[in-house]
């Protein structure tokens, strides 16, 4: 055989593949205009266990060192790490939306910290620390970590609702 004609198994294509090679999925109207699709989403973290993290902040590019050390915190909580999960900035990315971005990590839970679904043109809504299911992923929004680490009500509230997630 030479390697011209080379045949691979579907499995082995699958996980030679793991993102899509050309996104037919990705709609004009979730981006703007000037928007280019194949836009790079930036995420700190290495996404192992497909846990989105989005935060809003245009404090630091991701996180202040204390809010970061309050995340850890609550990662650790959770019997997670930065390995678990991708860190996502969307003051960052203002020309693109959930989709874009849910289509690079690939969520199946997704934390939102301070941001509203008008933000990312998420096509729901839903209050602060209520657990909601939509296209497979499991949505909990929150306010930012600046305002959860100094309240004490609110950072139960999460945690409860953290331990119903995580089966903790």
């Amino acid at each position: 055989m030479s390697l011209q004609n080379i045949q691979l198994s579907g499995e082995t294509l699958i996980r030679l593949y793991t993102l899509p090679l050309v996104d037919l999925d990705i709609k004009a109207e979730n981006c703007p205009p000037t928007t280019v699709i194949t836009q790079d989403i930036r995420f700190l973290g290495a996404n192992k266990k497909n846990i989105t993290i989005l935060i809003n902040s245009n404090e630091a590019s991701f996180l202040t060192e204390e809010a970061f050390s309050f995340l850890t915190g609550i990662l650790n909580a959770c019997k997670l790490t930065m390995d678990d999960v991708a860190l996502v900035n969307i003051n960052n990315m203002k020309d693109c939306g959930y989709t874009a971005i849910f289509k690079t990590t690939r969520p199946i839970i997704s934390l939102l910290f301070d941001v509203d679904h008008n933000d990312i043109g998420l096509p729901l809504q839903f209050p602060h620390f209520q657990v909601h299911k939509y296209n497979n992923i499991t949505y909990l929004s929150a306010p930012s970590l600046k305002v959860l680490e100094n309240d004490k009500p609110a950072k139960a509230i999460l945690w409860a609702n953290l331990k119903t997630i995580f089966q903790l």
